[in-house]
């Protein structure tokens, strides 16, 4: 084996055999050949036909270029298991694991990243593209072993149409820290199913681009969109932009939103939006900006019971549109729905 020096193994290494068809033989080829080591992925196209699995510890460093596309239907591109990295094999324990770049297009054919049994691993600098029901899905919710994911700058986005139902990051692991996050055109944005204690900071959700599928109707991935669907307890979002989803924040376990922000871009025409929609827990939303800009914007639907407002920003809502409780905030009644 060459030596690579940062990394342990290169895909250019493993070239396809005669009668590949594909690129997933090649590149189990090369995580094979980096146990507990790190694999590098140069720039290319690697057409996916069947889920790569990932379950010998081999941390994954691609090209931000590295373009990773399914062309057959299957599960996931990539499932990376972790469930080794805690194994008793008279190792210590390795908190350094990664997934690192690339670009994952499951083209309608696949959710893109399933990633399990995880203990302090890192995901950063990557794009999910079209995937069939998720972008990112992060544990088995039947399991919930995972904990302490520090994802960065995961860009999800659809840009394909059929694709309705989605989500672009969804996880029911816990105590991981998710920092500036992008998710566009899925039509839940992130979901938390549950775990506890998961911190979502400068994450944006948005939809819109993908046109209708019958005249008269919503844009594709906007029917029945939720920016930010939240079940598990403890969570926290600070400074994170729900962007023209139906419903903005969906509330169903303890949740603090600080410093948020919901916009509904009315160039998409789409009305009857709810910035909160309040099932259970205790919330408290502090700081945010709440803006109207369509006719039929209503702030918080819910038992109205366990929400704590406080400090808050709304523009373009007159005082019956804001809850009572917050009556007192700053407000802008100027009409904006030109925007």
């Amino acid at each position: 084996m060459k030596n690579h020096g940062a990394f342990d193994a290169c895909a250019a290494d493993f070239p396809r055999l005669p009668g590949e068809k594909s690129d997933v033989a090649r590149l189990r080829r090369a995580i094979e050949a980096a146990p507990r080591g790190v694999l590098y992925v140069p720039a290319g196209q690697y057409e996916i036909d069947e889920t790569l699995a990932v379950t010998n510890l081999c941390s994954l460093l691609f090209h931000k270029s590295a373009a990773l596309r399914a062309v057959a239907p299957m599960e996931y591109i990539l499932a990376y298991d972790a469930k080794a990295q805690h194994a008793k094999e008279n190792l210590p324990e390795d908190y350094n694991l990664f997934i690192r770049g690339g670009d994952f297009d499951g083209r309608g054919l696949a959710s893109c990243l399933f990633l399990s049994d995880y203990h302090h691993f890192t995901l950063a600098d990557i794009t999910l593209r079209n995937g069939l029901k998720f972008g990112l899905k992060v544990n088995d919710p039947a399991q919930r072993k995972g904990y302490e994911l520090i994802a960065a700058n995961v860009y999800c986005r659809c840009n394909m149409p059929g694709l309705a139902g989605n989500v672009g990051i969804h996880t029911s692991g816990g105590d991981s820290h998710y920092t500036d996050c992008i998710v566009v055109d899925y039509t839940t944005g992130v979901e938390v199913s549950g775990g506890g204690a998961n911190r979502f900071t400068r994450c944006h959700v948005w939809g819109g681009c993908i046109p209708p599928r019958r005249a008269g109707e919503d844009c594709e991935m906007l029917v029945n969109s939720v920016c930010f669907k939240i079940a598990g307890n403890a969570t926290l979002l600070r400074d994170c932009y729900a962007d023209t989803g139906k419903i903005g924040f969906y509330i169903n376990g303890t949740t603090s939103l600080l410093g948020c922000c919901y916009f509904n871009n009315f160039f998409f025409k789409m009305d009857d939006t709810t910035v909160i929609r309040h099932e259970a827990g205790e919330a408290l939303v502090a700081d945010c900006t709440f803006i109207k800009t369509s006719p039929k914007s209503t702030i918080y639907r819910g038992p109205g019971a366990g929400v704590t407002w406080r400090n808050n920003t709304y523009t373009g809502y007159d005082d019956a549109d804001v809850p009572a409780a917050d009556r007192t905030a700053i407000r802008n009644t100027e009409t904006i729905y030109g925007i």
